[in-house]
């Protein structure tokens, strides 16, 4: 029973310490449940969405009208089910709209809002594209020269993530989006249509030889499985990409929680040693007495689990939102638990903690009654070997008591480092990513990629071009023990319209002696200059040894550069071929012209974007500043707990609150210096891990560099966390009185 009131005593006591060590437990769940569950959730609506309406197995466009004799061989031969879709694309105001006819067996459209369109001039459009342009329901909109009315919102399976091109890397509803009108009622809006045809089978993969099959009746300008389907595959490597990085953020905070934990239990074994051995004299158990201490364990673990993982469920709904909001994903279930999420939320952060203080508090109930009750106190520290070292003695005493302090606590100062450093990567993170959206979009797009428009024909041409044009190869390519899918493109080394430079080297000559890579290819394949590797082709069954004559510094896409001689032999087509051209003008006659991308609007994308990019840094740096405060409070609140005796001597002697500080608790502000330094080259290493590790489902990778500008604003940033930490804890040195001394001299 007196056990039993003593924890609400001194948690009461000591409630700023306890307090953090909640608030970081508090964190660590809240961040975890609600990112898991979010994901959880978003992955059952993309598997749910997907299955219901029949997402594609594959899609493919002819390049010539399809009979439908020749559609039901194909069926029959490989037991495939097949549907043609015809498409437009249409401009509204200053965006795209891609609007297909409906389908009722494979990508069948789901209507969120309204009715399904099914009369001439009746339109459904993506929910998401339709909220930016601030359309609603029951509106009119112009569809090329024809009036279109809004009947509803429509999310399609085999545009979750909604980009115009499979070569595209962000989704922009400013610039894009997609529709639906009626069966056999598109021819309303345009007569210009595009067919594709859609292909579902059972275990959602393309047959065995089903591709070749076709390229021997028809031609083809495209062929999609939906394993390589961007529309597709984006928010499932997404999904994995989150998993697998989802436990970092909140297992460190958990890691920080648990330390610190560990920390207030040995000082509160060490003040109370007196107590202790006092109950065991009277004959207390040592079960009984781990079990009490184990009680304070118990309330923050139990406190915090829960409030985090009450927060967290709550929080993951809006993220789901927002998850699916940018994915085009209908929000089919608000909410989807998962078990082991919390399970893992709430049991492994109690049992973790009730485990290692179980650890501590038997270790220290190992020593006998007698030895407790010696008038040892409160433990000191073990004298270091630096202490043993001459010139420590002629040290002055001020030099020598906060030397002290340093190094017979090193735990205390490895956990500072793990705060610093914790705090140090956040804020690294956040302002690299934003000066890497920077530096991506002008290296890619505006020193090498000097094109405006990729003008791309429905067939593969021979011949001469305009002298303004710079004509490519381009085709889908695999490494042979590799399974990576590349872009590779055929080029002229003299044309102006690609400079491929890596730094200020310019590389386009190096294409005679080899093929150029851009940084996410040579990251997914793992590969350097002077390396071979082995391409294949889906056109033939050709393979090509080539070295790697060098990597330029484009970050997007997975791409390979060859000659446009070598591209054409390897594909089998004649030396002067090519199917696309680089070109600054736009476009004019698109009679032959299967897409064009226009480069600008590429970029418009990234500078979308990189908003909130750079929103998110002022995010990071809220937790970076939480974190550091917490941590950094929680120890320097220690020290002054800690050194109470001396503090309250020192005042008696005649020294003021400042000049306390100065020996208690700025003797940290060195250190602090140094584990800033020292965690900025761990962080840039982890980041650029991180980023190899997401290229292979991204397909881009974010140049991760730190100039001086960025280290010296992160340095102010921790600086201001540390001394806005002294500012609390000299608070409660003040408070300090000066009877303490004399406690002490009477215990």
């Amino acid at each position: 029973m007196i056990l039993r009131k003593s924890i609400p005593r001194n948690l009461k006591q000591r409630k700023w310490q306890y307090s953090g060590a909640i608030l970081l437990l508090f964190l660590s769940v809240m961040l975890y449940v609600s990112l898991s569950m979010a994901i959880s959730t978003l992955e059952n609506r993309n598997k749910q969405f997907s299955s219901e309406h029949n997402q594609e197995s594959f899609h493919f466009v002819p390049g010539e009208s399809l009979s439908y004799d020749l559609i039901d061989k194909w069926e029959e031969e490989f037991d495939v089910a097949l549907e043609t879709r015809q498409y437009h694309d249409f401009k509204v105001a200053e965006s795209t709209l891609r609007l297909f006819e409906s389908t009722d067996q494979i990508n069948i459209p789901y209507y969120s809002k309204g009715e399904r369109p099914d009369q001439p001039g009746e339109i459904a459009i993506a929910d998401g594209y339709a909220s930016t342009h601030g359309i609603e329901i029951g509106d009119q909109i112009k569809i090329g020269s024809k009036e279109a009315t809004v009947t509803g919102y429509v999310f399609l399976p085999d545009y979750i993530y909604m980009i115009k091109q499979q070569t595209d890397i962000l989704s922009n509803r400013k610039q894009f989006g997609v529709g639906v009108t009626a069966e056999n009622a598109l021819q309303h809006f345009s007569e210009a249509l595009r067919t594709e045809v859609l292909g579902l089978t059972e275990d959602g993969k393309v047959p065995e030889n089903f591709r070749s099959a076709i390229t021997n009746d028809v031609s083809l300008l495209q062929f999609v499985p939906s394993g390589e389907n961007a529309r597709i595959q984006f928010v499932e490597s997404e999904i994995e990409a989150a998993r697998a990085t989802v436990t970092a953020l909140p297992l460190f905070i958990l890691g920080l929680s648990i330390i610190m934990i560990l920390i207030l239990m040995k000082r509160l074994m060490d003040m109370q040693r007196k107590e202790i051995g006092t109950l065991m004299a009277l004959g207390y158990r040592r079960k009984v007495l781990s079990l009490h201490y184990i009680g304070y364990a118990l309330f923050v673990s139990f406190t915090g689990s829960t409030l985090g993982l009450l927060a967290g469920g709550v929080l993951s709904i809006p993220i789901t939102d927002l998850y699916g909001t940018y994915f085009n994903l209908p929000a089919i279930t608000l909410f989807d638990w998962n078990s082991m999420v919390l399970v893992i939320g709430f049991v492994i952060p109690v049992l973790l903690l009730l485990l290692v203080t179980f650890a501590v508090v038997n270790r220290s109930l190992q020593v006998s009654p007698l030895s407790l009750l010696d008038s040892k106190g409160v433990a000191s520290g073990k004298k270091s070997l630096f202490e043993q070292l001459p010139f420590f003695k002629r040290l002055r005493f001020v030099n020598k008591f906060r030397l002290r302090l340093l190094f017979r606590r090193k735990a205390r100062v490895f956990y500072m480092f793990l705060g610093v450093m914790f705090s140090t990567i956040l804020l690294l993170f956040g302002f690299t990513m934003a000066q890497a959206m920077d530096d991506l979009v002008d290296t890619t797009y505006k020193k090498i990629l000097t094109y405006d428009y990729a003008v791309y024909y429905q067939s593969i041409r021979t011949g001469e071009v305009s002298g303004n044009q710079s004509p490519f190869l381009v085709s889908e390519l695999s490494v042979e023990g590799e399974e990576v899918n590349l872009t590779g493109f055929g080029m002229e080394e003299q044309t102006t319209h690609v400079q491929l430079f890596n730094g200020e080297e310019k590389l386009n000559k190096q294409l005679s002696e080899g093929v150029i890579i851009s940084e996410p290819a040579a990251s997914v394949l793992d590969v350097s200059t002077g390396d071979s590797i082995t391409l294949t082709n889906p056109l033939n069954d050709q393979e090509l040894q080539v070295s790697i004559a060098g990597i330029t510094d484009i970050y997007i896409g997975t791409n390979v550069y060859l000659s446009r001689a070598a591209m054409a032999e390897f594909l089998g087509y004649p030396e002067d071929s090519y199917s696309a051209v680089w070109q600054n003008e736009k476009p004019v006659n698109t009679r032959h012209i299967y897409k064009i991308e226009n480069k600008q609007k590429v970029t418009d994308s990234f500078e979308t974007m990189s908003k909130p990019t750079r929103y998110s840094i002022f995010i990071m740096a809220f937790f970076a500043v939480l974190i550091g405060v917490i941590v950094l409070t929680l120890l320097t609140n220690l020290i002054v707990e800690e050194n109470t005796p001396s503090i309250s001597l020192f005042k008696v002697l005649g020294y003021f609150d400042d000049e306390i500080a100065k020996l208690v608790l700025n003797v940290y502000t060195p250190l602090v210096v140094i584990f800033y330094f020292v965690a900025i080259p761990i962080g840039i290493m982890a980041i650029r891990g991180m980023m190899d590790s997401l290229v292979e489902q991204t397909g881009f990778l974010m140049p991760v560099d730190l100039n001086w500008g960025m280290t010296i604003l992160g340095f102010v940033i921790m600086m201001g966390t540390y001394w806005l930490s002294l500012y609390f804890s000299k608070r409660k040195l003040k408070n300090v009185s000066l009877q303490e001394a004399l406690k002490k001299q009477q215990d």
